[in-house]
């Protein structure tokens, strides 16, 4: 981190150097100095980075340069704001001016002195170094490195969780038992055991196998310091219930989650429960209908578990650890092919220190994986490392220390990363997209080897996936290539925060009380989590000018001085309730915000000169500052639906990000300006406007033109939502979006809410897309033999009009579908026919279809589904009209189509996994939309 903030201050004195005093000879010697100083020092840092034990003098020695670099970029920064374009307003009058000026020039005579009192301080610390004899080396590199197959297949593949088949049967025996048709009470099971044991991949390999057989399903973690609130909340968007707003309480969360549950059949897990008062709260929000509902609950505690299945021991499930050829198997399934197999009592004294525990036996195995290469040395290492036996006595700290040789041999800049980590609670679901934001922010990334920030950071990102310190979130996020979101296991979390207060790099603060010691330590990033309390001003408390990271996540009404915090970089605010931001224009150095809640900017934010990434999207509603076009460096702007961007976006030409664009709330010279935007890479675009379909196409017809020129540019994801009422694919486009340039950078095009006559000609000119979602009226043969021959599609998604009466075949040729992965239809009646071969590589396959439109003349619509030889997933959503009352029809043609589906997957030799499930309700949909010409 020094390092990182010691090339910072190199180029900053190098331009300081330049411009600002080059005709001050003598402030240009101490400059020089400094910079010949820090450079010696800097190698010294990454020399000691690579070195397995520091002595106590020299960690010390560490701390005070970090600490000193961090003061010496507040100092440069401070005088670059009030002698830069920051400390000057266009709209200034004459007076204002003059101030301006003499702020300026009292700048410029008190910089100097303080490089002087800089210059003493580097001295005295350099004083020290040279009391140490510290060997330089040289320090580790990173290169780029991708996500290793191996590892996701851990989180995604059930046929290759190892050990869990057993427990699984055990526990779903539980939650149905011997019981009758007549006794259909609610049910709690609880699975109990140590961190790490794999409680929750059991939950949730148990609830994947279930779910489908119930109205409602919820999976959700409840964690150490739970936040009910949430709890709930995350209940009822699963569940398909309005999501709560900030003016509920918890007692209406629960009133109104029981009476939507009072006649419905569910099954939900709670994971990761601490606290038997916390079940107790949760417990009034699940009604016993006798519909024979289910619940799932895991914890590491035994009286919880008791509690949570009203002390009935019966339904209590005990993990076990791994026997030894479990573990064995899982240890090397993730190893793989080492360069240097090791001796055999060598491996087998590693698991037997790792206890049968999944998580140590995982952790570990990734360590090796991660080496280039794997010498017998490495091997004997981490087998003398692992001192505790786990397997004779498994307690957290013998978890703690699996989890410390990982940490220890984390590269320093993935150590870093990993860190920042921290500001976060627990169980917080991680984008990546965010987290790459942050590190941005903060210098934890910069360019490597010709290779720009960006990329560098997603080599680090897959780097602690590879090495298991941070895990895929969600199943579905990675089954395609593509981890969106992260997760850290709790006990990771708690080793992060651990060494976020050995390193002095962050804190956590969910105390006032507790505030004082922090900010006395001079912590630079900082985490407020207050749960409880009523009004909490910070206003007395100390200086909070060496704050670079600011994270607040609080539930009580909060008085926060914001223009104290004139160092911050990032700014994450998550408040119940309303933030004062009257002030954050004057925090120069900001590159990060983001908004959750209620909190709305200030009228003018133009002085944010440094600001790259805006995210309002989780706000209530925001209204935009007219000056946010005027900010140089925006690089990723979010904003929620039905927000109006003020005029003059076409100066936002920096920006690589644009999410959302409403066309229904914007004016025509914003639609046109959008094409001006040729740095563009991301752009989401919505219509909330209540207005007629004539209004929507001509609004259309005017941005299309722009969306063109994008595309002809930068851009790389372009999607469209159809958020307003109505029939919005009734919207025709234009079949024009062809590329001029051969090599489109289009990758992923998802436009289902416009619809086309069919699959347009342009598409085969954009070679690099990965995922494609078009509505068409009809599809053809001609369509089919257009997209198969996309080489990059991983992902296609076609929601087709009318049925065709012709059947509509998929070759299989070697050229036909390469890569896709996952093929969803929706269609009254597909009339597809896979050939021998036929998409090599398909791995999920969801058909959503009519109850009709599954059968014609006693055979399936659907043939060949025995010829995808990769597929592992086999979705169908029947639906039907359950107000038909002829038994040839309504439910009773949804009953024969499953089964028509059923057998004819049921003869795939693969076993895929098969989830068919029948939907009521929904034949309005296709009658509007008038999809099968049979009608």
């Amino acid at each position: 981190m020094a390092a990182a903030v010691i090339t910072s201050i190199l180029e900053k004195l190098a331009s300081l150097t330049g411009k600002v005093y080059k005709n001050h000879r003598n402030l240009q010697m101490e400059m020089a100095f400094l910079k010949d100083e820090l450079g010696s020092m800097n190698a010294v840092l990454k020399s000691l980075s690579n070195m397995e034990e520091v002595d106590p003098q020299t960690t010390e020695w560490r701390n005070q340069v970090k600490d000193m670099a961090f003061d010496i970029e507040d100092c440069i920064d401070d005088f670059n704001c009030q002698v830069g374009e920051n400390s000057c307003s266009h709209d200034a009058g004459f007076v204002d001016r003059i101030a301006q000026y003499v702020c300026k020039l009292r700048a410029s005579y008190s910089f100097p002195t303080q490089i002087q009192q800089l210059k003493t301080r580097i001295k005295d610390v350099s004083e020290r170094r040279k009391r140490y004899k510290l060997d330089e080396s040289n320090s580790s590199s990173s290169s780029y490195v991708a996500v290793d197959p191996r590892v996701t297949a851990l989180y995604v593949d059930a046929a290759n969780i190892v050990g869990l088949d057993g427990p699984k049967e055990e526990v779903m025996k539980l939650l149905v038992g011997e019981e009758s048709a007549s006794v259909q009470s609610l049910r709690v099971v609880s699975i109990v055991g140590l961190g790490g044991l794999g409680k929750t991949t059991l939950a949730n390999e148990v609830y994947r196998n279930v779910v489908v057989r119930y109205d409602c399903k919820a999976f959700v973690s409840v964690s150490q310091n739970p936040d009910l609130m949430k709890v709930l909340g995350i209940i009822m968007s699963s569940i398909g219930m309005p999501g709560p707003t900030c003016t509920y309480e918890l007692q209406h969360l629960i009133g109104s989650l029981r009476e939507h549950l009072r006649d419905r059949r569910y099954f939900f897990v709670i994971d990761d429960i601490w606290d038997g008062l916390a079940w107790e709260i949760l417990r009034c929000a699940f009604p016993d209908n006798e519909k024979g509902s289910k619940i799932i609950i895991t914890t590491r505690i035994e009286t919880v578990a008791r509690a949570c299945c009203n002390y009935r021991n019966e339904f209590i499930y005990i993990m076990k650890s791994l026997d030894d050829q479990d573990s064995r198997k899982l240890f090397f399934s993730r190893v793989g092919n080492v360069s240097q197999k090791p001796p055999e009592e060598i491996s087998n004294e590693i698991l037997q220190k790792c206890g049968g525990l999944p998580l140590a036996i995982i952790t570990i195995a990734s360590l090796l994986a991660s080496e280039p290469t794997t010498s017998i040395q490495q091997w004997e290492y981490v087998c003398r490392s692992l001192s505790s036996n786990l397997r004779t006595s498994p307690t957290l700290e013998g978890m703690r220390q699996v989890l410390n040789l990982s940490y220890k041999s984390l590269p320093d800049h993935l150590k870093n990363c990993l860190l920042y980590i921290g500001l976060y609670p627990e169980d917080y679901r991680f984008v990546k997209r965010e987290m790459a934001s942050l590190w941005l922010a903060e210098g934890l990334v910069s360019a490597i080897d010709g290779r720009v920030a960006e990329e560098v950071l997603l080599g680090y990102f897959n780097e602690l996936i590879n090495r298991s310190m941070i895990q895929p979130s969600i199943p579905d996020m990675i089954m395609f290539g593509d981890i969106c979101a992260f997760k850290v296991h709790d006990m990771v979390l708690d080793l992060i925060r651990l060494k976020c207060e050995e390193e002095n790099f962050a804190r956590v603060v969910d105390k006032v009380q507790g505030m004082t010691t922090a900010l006395h330590s001079k912590v630079r990033r900082l985490s407020l989590q207050f749960d409880h309390g009523e009004n909490q001003d910070m206003s007395a408390r100390p200086s909070f000018s060496h704050i670079r990271s600011l994270m607040l996540f609080n539930k009580a009404h909060f008085v926060l001085p914001i223009s104290e915090f004139k160092s911050v970089r990032v700014l994450h605010l998550n408040c119940s309730n309303k933030i004062d931001l009257t002030s954050i224009n004057k925090l120069f150095q900001l590159r990060y915000l983001k908004i959750v809640g209620s909190t709305q900017l200030p009228n003018h934010i133009r002085t944010l000169q440094r600001l790259e990434v805006l995210d309002l999207t989780e706000t209530d509603s925001i209204s935009l500052p007219s000056d946010i076009v005027q900010l140089p460096c925006l690089l990723h702007l979010r904003i929620p639906e039905s927000t109006r961007l003020p005029d003059g976006i076409h100066k936002m030409t920096t920006l690589h990000t644009l999410q959302y664009f409403d066309t229904g709330m914007n004016s025509l010279e914003n639609l046109t300006g959008v094409g001006d935007l040729i740095n563009l890479r991301n752009l989401s675009v919505c219509n909330d406007s209540n207005g007629d379909l004539i209004h929507q196409k001509r609004m259309l017809d005017v941005l299309w033109p722009s969306i063109h020129k994008l595309i002809n540019s930068n851009l790389r994801s372009l999607t469209a939502t159809r958020i307003f009422p109505g029939r919005g694919s009734d919207i025709e486009l234009s079949d024009s979006l062809a590329s001029s340039q051969i090599g489109s950078c289009l990758e992923e095009l998802c436009i289902s809410c416009w619809m086309l006559s069919r699959v347009p000609s342009w598409t085969r000119q954009h070679h690099k897309l990965a995922t494609l979602e078009f509505t068409i009226k009809t599809l053809t043969e001609e369509d089919i033999d257009l997209l198969a021959g996309l080489p990059n599609l991983i992902q296609l998604t076609l929601s087709i009009r009318r049925s065709s009466h012709k059947q509509i075949t998929i070759r299989g040729t070697a050229t036909t579908f390469p890569v896709l992965k996952q093929f969803i239809l929706i269609c009254y009646a597909p009339h597809l026919a896979f050939e021998a071969a036929a998409m090599p590589n398909l791995q999920s396959l969801n058909l959503n279809i009519h109850a009709h439109g599954v059968q014609r003349n006693g055979s399936s619509t659907v043939e060949g589904l025995e010829h995808l030889l990769s597929l592992k997933e086999f979705w169908a959503f029947v639906c039907f009209d359950g107000s038909d009352t002829n038994p040839l029809d309504g439910r009773a043609a949804a009953t024969n189509a499953v089964k028509t589906l059923r057998h004819a997957i049921n003869v795939h030799r693969g076993h895929p996994e098969i989830q068919i499930f029948e939907e009521d309700n929904r034949s309005s949909f296709w009658k509007i939309d008038e999809l099968s010409n049979d009608a």
